[in-house]
């Protein structure tokens, strides 16, 4: 029996959850598919490795970590864990290397061979061996570890935490490292400034960057392969500062996007309607808000959903972040004068049915994206703007008729990101806001991963009515029975209600809104 269905057979993992996501994971490993169901949050790291214990025999290691020792030759251990992601300890007298499911298992024996001693294989979560990293490895001496060496800790270290970013900021006496978790930047330990110019040098080189330039602003990209074997597109950006350059490097995960509507954390009579309107043959689907706030994710699940060799999706975006298999999936270049509108004009030449604009901001994309719409295609797109009624207004100020866009609107999604509670933390009903320092799961944070924060409007005939005769503001979304319209302050007291988040995460938010 394999591991996801025995995950299932003992209630660890939800059939439906399978279902759901066999087509997308059908051409991957069932490592690998374990591994993005985690990242996805549908399945909890504990319960799999402790059926990963009874299947293969293994034990577990303790959630105490008092008793394990650094192994002796540590340069060696590093090399080790950095080449395969098992990293080798001492528990007594005894040589224990450590597996997660993030580990190269193919590479036991190597690592084996490499100790040249009896080995004794335990599980842990990834999150162990990252506090034991952090109490061992950053003490090796800084003369031992090269450049690409350091590099590559940084990178490792970022994806177990799941960072979306690195920043490396110069300062008078150290160069300080922060990752960027769950939108907040977390510390790293800090790196003597000695390294600065070699680490940046060759994160330069490697981006297809001039390395002699340190003055101006720099932007390039090259590709990261993983302990774990997942591959990461590296956007870099430099920025002259008071003590040298700063440097950022985005992670994007190349492996093909699973992103799910169930979850992103949208309440059931919601997706239900975003699936209504999505299956639609025509109309236009807006999710608007500030950037970082997770509209293409959620426009990126509605594609995944609509995904199937009937259909002919094309997406435009600037520039393409994740690849999608089995859609086309274009990068604008305004610098060499191919735009949305140009792009989009082509697009529209190619028989879609269904188009993603990664963004309407002028006259022109949202008049063609409109005409789309009108003409028989599903177009999804982000605009910014504040709230639902004010992108209306938006695409009115754009030049939209109020006819044409009462016809091709369909659902407007203003959405935000708040830090979801740490399901570990979220066990203690007495005092639910008392964070437990010793989880690994968040870190003593108290929140682990995100979930929206909303307002959703379906544009039914009454807005459409409304929007023709040219009400606006308040008086669009004045209440009627018929009225489909959720604001974000209902669905954060929801949201609050189920346990999910906590009123001071929201609370900011709403103070906008």
């Amino acid at each position: 029996m394999a591991l996801l269905d025995e995950l299932v057979l003992k209630e660890d993992l939800d059939p439906e959850v399978i279902g759901q996501t066999s087509s997308a994971f059908k051409n991957l490993p069932e490592l690998e598919k374990i591994r993005r169901l985690i990242q996805m949050d549908l399945l909890e790291e504990p319960n799999l490795l402790r059926n990963m214990s009874d299947r293969y025999n293994l034990p577990l290691l303790s959630t105490t970590l008092d008793e394990v020792q650094n192994y002796e030759n540590l340069p060696l251990s590093k090399q080790l864990y950095e080449r395969t992601g098992i990293l080798p300890m001492r528990l007594g007298s005894k040589c224990a290397c450590l597996l997660s499911v993030q580990s190269n298992w193919l590479k036991m024996n190597q690592v084996a061979f490499h100790l040249g001693e009896p080995i004794y294989w335990y599980l842990a979560q990834q999150q162990q061996i990252e506090a034991l990293l952090q109490t061992s490895h950053l003490q090796i001496e800084d003369a031992d570890i090269s450049a690409t060496d350091r590099i590559h800790h940084l990178f490792e270290e970022a994806i177990s935490r799941r960072g979306s970013d690195i920043h490396l900021e110069p300062e008078k006496n150290q160069m300080r490292v922060r990752f960027r978790i769950d939108g907040y930047l977390q510390d790293s330990a800090p790196m003597p400034m000695s390294f600065h110019p070699l680490i940046f040098s060759r994160i330069k080189l490697l981006a297809g960057m001039d390395i002699a330039v340190r003055r101006r602003p720099q932007d390039g990209h090259y590709t990261y392969n993983s302990n774990s074997n997942r591959i990461f597109d590296v956007r870099v950006s430099t920025l002259p500062g008071q003590f040298g350059e700063k440097l950022v490097l985005r992670l994007l995960d190349q492996i093909p996007v699973q992103h799910k509507l169930e979850a992103l954390g949208f309440f059931k009579n919601d997706l239900e309607m975003l699936y209504q309107a999505s299956q639609a043959p025509s109309g236009l689907i807006l999710m608007v808000g500030p950037t970082g706030s997770g509209k293409t994710t959620t426009l990126y699940a509605i594609l995944n959903a609509l995904n199937s060799q009937e259909k002919n999706i094309l997406t435009i975006e600037n520039p393409v972040e994740y690849h999608i298999e089995g859609i086309t999936q274009v990068s604008v270049k305004p610098e060499q004068g191919l735009g949305f509108a140009d792009t989009l004009r082509a697009a529209l030449r190619q028989d879609p049915d269904v188009l993603l604009i990664g963004e309407i901001r002028d006259e022109e994309t949202a008049n063609i994206a409109v005409k789309a719409a009108l003409t028989g295609h599903l177009v999804l797109s982000t605009l910014h703007s504040s709230d639902a009624v004010t992108a209306i207004q938006r695409l009115l100020n754009l030049g939209i008729a109020p006819d044409l866009l009462a016809e091709t609107l369909t659902v407007i999604v203003s959405q935000r990101l708040v830090r979801r509670l740490c399901s570990h933390q979220n066990g203690n009903k007495s005092n639910p806001n008392t964070s437990d320092k010793n989880c690994l799961r968040c870190r003593g944070t108290g929140y682990s991963g995100r979930i929206p924060v909303y307002e959703i409007l379906k544009v039914n005939s009454l807005v459409r009515d409304r929007i023709q005769a040219g009400d606006t503001g308040k008086k669009l979304i004045r209440p009627e029975p018929e009225l489909y319209f959720h604001t974000m302050e209902q669905t954060a007291q929801r949201l609050t209600k189920e346990g999910l988040t906590d009123w001071k995460e929201v609370q900011p938010l709403l103070l906008n809104v």
